[in-house]
């Protein structure tokens, strides 16, 4: 046996052991199971929602996640335990993350400027007529633009 197949022998040996002791300290994939909290804790959030709107849940599958969050619990791998209030930023709103104010000048323009009153004896220029109805044949007078001048 040469030396390059003792040393890869010696890795797989090595590679093995790891394994082992990653799956015996609830940190290995083993037979496809996960060890990310998240991930169990995401998927008892989804049993609980099925259970709450009255739909069926396989008893097995919710006592394997409990089981799996107990133990990474009693091992200390699970952050802190707390449900998210209202309190905190909602997505799309200043604080938030992905949050970008609206550019300058975006939105609703501003109110126009208060007008000064008309000087005595000075009629106050005539209100605005009101723009055509959208989708109307006929514009009114006011509104009609002049004709051109080939047809004087």
């Amino acid at each position: 046996m040469g030396f390059l197949d003792k040393a890869k022998a010696a890795a797989n040996d090595l590679a093995a052991k790891a394994d082992t002791a990653l799956a015996g300290a609830g940190l290995g994939g083993g037979s496809g199971a996960y060890a990310d909290p998240d991930s169990y804790l995401r998927d008892l959030g989804v049993l609980s929602y099925l259970q709450a709107t009255g739909r069926p849940v396989d008893d097995a599958e919710r006592q394997r996640v409990l089981e799996a969050l107990q133990q990474m619990e009693t091992g200390g791998q699970l952050r802190s335990l707390t449900v998210r209030t209202g309190a905190g930023p909602v997505p799309g709103q200043p604080g938030a993350m992905g949050y970008a104010p609206p550019a300058p000048g975006a939105g609703t323009p501003p109110p126009p400027a208060p007008s000064a009153p008309p000087a005595p004896g000075v009629a106050a220029p005539p209100a605005p007529s009101a723009p055509p109805a959208p989708g109307s044949a006929t514009p009114t007078p006011s509104s009609a633009p002049p004709p051109p001048p080939s047809w004087a």
